[in-house]
């Protein structure tokens, strides 16, 4: 991600809380989350960039806050376990939304919508039905297998629109959906975060969200592929990545088993054995100095007699 991308992300993570922020503030934040590699020509051009997109707004020199670009903005409904308050399903749905899906949703401009966070005075089951209905984009983590989430995935598939599942690494899933294209997330290794977040924007600007589209398919046409089959292009990418490691993990296993193997049927040598062999390599490669022993060998036995 390049660098007025990711000060762009921080700064609406920081304006996410609804509060009014200095550029002190921001810059302060920029470095407690440990992104220092910056000049200011990017830090005010990014700035700028979200003023003039609307994504942040001026309140006063120096002051800003959050934009209200939510009516016009394209949604995200998140369908995902939520838990108890509390509980360690609660905790990973918030990192998730937290660390993942909101800041790629706030970089490609749509809003992320979880049920939870929602204040309607409608009913929660319709809230959930209108949103999956009418939503332009559906973000799913199947991991746990949350029958809940399995229904709303089902009911979304039905209406022909995008949707992206997403899942906890080492999950596996259920028979029926196993061919389904999934990211895998850790939200214990930044680097798969980061990578995740970087597969998650490619996936969502692959789709076309045109209203009269009866099919989720990839927007931006390539030279070598045509638009409708870019989703599938990206399910073969990630297939042929997870071959590579398994031939990684493999070769890695045999070249360890044969070394192990090799050790196991080395026949042992004694200190001496070793001794007399390096000493016999050494005169092979002086032969004026073999011969000398030679002769003072002879001569010692003639001594001897």
């Amino acid at each position: 991600m390049a660098t007025s991308s990711r000060i762009q992300e921080k700064i609406l993570e920081l304006l996410s809380d609804e509060q009014q922020h200095s550029v002190q503030d921001m810059k302060k934040h920029l470095s407690d989350v440990g992104l220092d590699d910056y000049t200011e020509g990017q830090f005010a051009g990014s700035v700028n960039t979200m003023v003039k997109n609307g994504s942040i707004i001026k309140v006063d020199r120096g002051i800003y806050s959050k934009g209200r670009r939510s009516v016009n903005m394209k949604k995200c409904f998140v369908v995902s376990p939520i838990g108890e308050e509390g509980s360690d399903t609660r905790n990973n749905a918030d990192k998730l939304f937290k660390y993942i899906i909101k800041p790629v949703c706030d970089e490609c401009d749509f809003e992320a919508i979880r049920v939870d966070k929602l204040n309607d005075a409608n009913s929660i089951t319709q809230t959930i039905i209108d949103h999956l209905e009418n939503s332009e984009l559906v973000i799913a983590d199947i991991s746990e297998h949350n029958p809940n989430v399995f229904f709303e995935m089902g009911y979304r598939t039905r209406t022909k629109k995008p949707i992206i599942h997403l899942k906890g690494k080492g999950e596996n899933l259920p028979f029926d959906v196993t061919t389904i294209r999934t990211l895998e997330y850790d939200l214990t290794d930044l680097d798969s975060v980061e990578e995740v977040k970087n597969r998650l924007t490619k996936t969502i600007e692959s789709f076309n969200y045109s209203e009269n589209t009866e099919t989720s398919v990839a927007e931006e046409p390539t030279e070598s592929a045509s638009p409708a089959i870019m989703p599938v292009l990206y399910q073969i990418l990630d297939s042929i990545s997870d071959v590579k490691n398994e031939i990684k993990n493999m070769n890695t296993e045999t070249i360890g088993t044969v070394i192990k193997s090799m050790q196991n049927t080395q026949p042992q040598m004694s200190q001496d054995t070793a001794l007399q062999m390096q000493l016999i390599s050494g005169l092979m490669q002086n032969p004026d100095s073999f011969m000398k022993i030679i002769e003072l060998s002879e001569k010692m036995s003639k001594g001897k007699k």
